[in-house]
């Protein structure tokens, strides 16, 4: 192999392995194109709207901007709100296909 071919077959792989660090690779059902049929959805309101949303350790977004819920496989999940003001919450829930819930959430204020 070339010193040229060598060095564009290490750039091939270098690339490669930056998309996969940077979740180029679809999860076990692949591209998300929207919920699927099964999916639960679970409905989160606070009223600390800017607090972040977690869906099993992973953030969401602020709560806020989820007034439809946010879609999930059935089974076991942890939801979370975090606010630097106020103490966190969380909750696991056991959620069946096609399941809506909706919880409402007030976050205690931290003390100065």
């Amino acid at each position: 192999m070339t010193v040229r071919a060598r060095a564009a077959a290490v750039a091939l792989v270098v690339v490669a392995g930056a998309s996969v660090a940077a979740g180029g690779c679809p999860g076990p059902r692949g591209p998300s194109l929207g919920p699927d049929a099964d999916d639960a959805v679970v409905k989160v309101t606070a009223d600390v709207p800017d607090a972040g949303l977690f869906v099993d350790g992973r953030y969401v977004g602020p709560v806020g901007e989820y007034r439809g819920g946010v879609a999930v496989e059935p089974g076991v999940h942890r939801f979370e709100l975090r606010h630097d003001d106020h103490f966190s919450w969380y909750a696991e829930l056991t959620l069946a296909a096609r399941e809506r819930k909706s919880i409402v959430v007030d976050l205690a204020p931290r003390l100065p």
